[in-house]
């Protein structure tokens, strides 16, 4: 049960108990597998922002829209930061603690804070259009489409918000078990469809307009003696492509789903993160961080990769013909689509690291990394000009990659 909880957390927000997928993990890493091929990883640029996350678990992640790269930190910064160099726009702070984001579009931005508002920003500026009470913490980014926004809170709820004014328009709610893992599902946002899962173990379809279940699937059944044993919760975000959904759960399954609730295949793989796709293949790191290619059409295993075990993986990215997952040393490995093998990894943590503390002198801005300061834990975002990593230590930074 490595990644997998410890006492109870109980909070104002939750309804039932929560956990973090990483809170009893003993941090001995697996050794350093070696490398098949050589790819050559540069630092383009790379900025702190905030102290990070540390031990904290949080999915923050940047967004990327129009050369611009958004940001926000679990103190409250928020910041935009140009794409190429890295240089800031601007930055405002929220006061608060965030807890999900960010979200571009349109000229919007989406950020949670821990008090269980849902702030909606001007990109272009940072200023505050409107902030609408959630019934709890989002820990997630928000799904969205052109009139409303979709937000999926740590107490089994996705909820509906208009865009223009951030009025309510409509709310889910499901059952939540006793315990569950601390995290939750992007709803995947379609035509008619809002797609998200739950720590039910269920995979459900919301009508985009009137927010009622038009269809659910269940990944996981709950089943062992203790409430360890029987988490089953869906925090990985469902993808779909040409009209199939794909989601994965924790003890569960990897699925395959048409647009009409219909299971075309299903394989075992226990996973709390979102499955990549890429050459006609599914990717997912599964929970003792072996990462594993399922075949697109049948679901088949293609492929193991099993060299980084014990390394605690993020959620493998597809970026060209390589897959990225980034790990709790620090390191960014790269894998080859079409056999795993591993061809390229970097160190990105920098020693000691400089930390922008306000209103201290240049000399009390370095401090020892340590403990899981030392990781990275967000998946890794692609962009045009490279992948961009945010580090567990509060960095930022863009990177390039080419084979030999």
């Amino acid at each position: 049960m490595r990644h997998l909880l410890v006492p109870v957390l109980l909070t104002a927000f939750l309804a039932g108990c929560a956990s973090s997928p990483e809170s009893t993990d003993s941090g001995d890493e697996g050794s350093l597998p070696a490398l098949n091929r050589q790819t050559d990883i540069s630092i383009e640029w790379r900025t702190s922002l905030g102290t990070g996350p540390g031990g904290r678990y949080t999915r923050l992640r940047p967004d990327v829209a129009d050369g611009v790269v958004y940001m926000a930190d679990v103190t409250g910064h928020v910041a935009a930061l140009a794409l190429d160099g890295g240089d800031e726009a601007w930055s405002i702070d929220l006061g608060l603690p965030v807890t999900g984001g960010v979200s571009e579009d349109n000229g919007q931005l989406f950020v949670a804070t821990m008090d269980g508002l849902l702030h909606c920003l001007n990109a272009s500026n940072g200023e505050e259009i409107w902030a609408s009470q959630m019934t709890s913490e989002s820990v997630a980014p928000v799904g969205l489409d052109r009139s409303r926004v979709f937000v999926h809170t740590v107490d089994g709820r996705v909820t509906a918000f208009e865009r223009s004014n951030g009025r309510q328009a409509w709310s889910y709610e499901t059952a939540m078990p006793v315990l569950t893992v601390r995290g939750t599902a992007t709803p995947l946002v379609l035509d008619q469809l809002v797609i998200t899962g739950f720590s039910t173990g269920k995979l459900v379809a919301l009508d985009k307009v009137l927010g009622v279940p038009r269809w659910d699937v269940r990944l996981a059944i709950p089943d062992g003696r203790s409430e360890l044993e029987r988490l089953v919760d869906v925090d990985g975000s469902a993808m779909e492509d040409s009209g199939v959904v794909y989601a994965a759960s924790y003890h569960g399954k990897l699925a395959a789903v048409d647009l009409s609730g219909q299971t075309r295949w299903e394989e075992d793989g226990s996973t709390y993160t979102s499955p990549a796709m890429g050459l006609g293949n599914l990717y997912l790191t599964l929970d003792d961080d072996t990462v594993q290619a399922f075949d697109q059409i049948s679901g088949a295993k293609v492929w193991t990769q099993k060299g980084l075990k014990g390394r605690r993986l993020s959620q493998v990215v597809a970026y060209g013909r390589w897959l990225l997952a980034t790990d709790g040393e620090g390191y960014l490995h790269v894998m080859n689509q079409v056999d795993g093998d591993l061809v390229g990894r970097k160190l990105l943590r920098p020693n000691p690291l400089h930390v922008n503390y306000p209103n201290q002198t240049e000399g009390a801005n370095w401090k020892a990394l340590r403990g899981r300061d030392l990781g990275v834990r967000s998946p890794v975002v692609t962009t045009d000009n490279g992948v961009l990593v945010y580090t567990n230590a509060g960095e930022l930074m863009l990177l390039s990659i080419e084979a030999d």
